[in-house]
């Protein structure tokens, strides 16, 4: 039987092999390792405190002692754990040389600590503002207006507002177009973003909202005489009222 005339129907277009695939679930294992870090990161397991046994771990998160025993081990090796003969397991004391361990931040981070951070911040970023200033695009500046836009939104909320001020400089970091800069800027994302938490639960929103204004503002006028200033007159603002505060 002959086909009749006609437009013969396209072929079904079949996705290119190797392209994409299938999404993985995170395992148990991961999230009960990301879950006991957080507790560290949350101050709830501070240096040289004991955490709960195996038994009370495996019954608090509702898994398998193998899960924790991993998640145990894998936070041993990176020297974040201690077990001490017939007393249990403790979060370990940490040194000078875990400072950059970009998993324990708040443990580290005391007042004093926080002050050294925004001294870093200091030196750092009013190069890193430079250079954006010579290499931001529009689409750049649109972003960092966005960002503006929704710390504005969150002001209520220390936490919200907190993490737009760090997504803002994290940002800028990554305008500057350079792989080391955005590399060190995400290997110590952490240690900023508990700093950072810190300052705006000390000295609100308002002084954050005032300079990042001003900063898209040069950066928009590619100024880089006034991006810098301006920069520099944010940390500084942000140390004087740290010190101001302290204890």
């Amino acid at each position: 039987m002959r086909r009749p005339p006609g437009p013969r129907p396209s072929p079904r277009a079949r996705p290119p092999a190797g392209t994409l695939k299938p999404l993985k679930r995170t395992s148990v294992r991961v999230q009960v390792f990301e879950q006991m870090k957080n507790q560290i990161l949350s101050g709830a397991w501070q240096p040289g405190s004991k955490i709960p046994s195996e038994n009370q771990l495996s019954k608090m998160l509702g898994v398998s002692r193998i899960s924790i025993r991993e998640a145990l081990q894998k936070m041993a090796a990176l020297d974040l754990l201690e077990a001490r003969q017939g007393e249990g397991t403790f979060i370990r004391e940490a040194g000078a040389d875990q400072r950059m361990n970009p998993l324990i931040p708040l443990m580290l981070l005391g007042k004093n600590d926080i002050n050294d951070v925004l001294e870093y911040r200091r030196i750092i970023e009013t190069g890193i503002i430079a250079l954006v200033v010579e290499r931001a695009t529009a689409d750049d500046i649109e972003e960092l207006h966005g960002l503006l836009q929704r710390m504005r939104k969150v002001q209520g909320t220390i936490e919200e507002f907190a993490a737009c001020d760090l997504e803002f400089h994290i940002a800028l970091a990554r305008m500057t177009r350079n792989p080391v800069i955005i590399k060190i800027t995400s290997v110590i994302k952490d240690i900023l973003s508990s700093s950072m938490a810190d300052v705006v639960d000390v000295l609100g929103v308002q002084l954050g909202l005032h300079y990042h204004a001003q900063i898209l503002a040069a950066v928009r006028s590619g100024d880089k005489k006034l991006a810098q200033k301006v920069m520099a007159e944010h940390i500084e603002s942000t140390i004087k009222g740290m010190m101001d505060r302290a204890p």
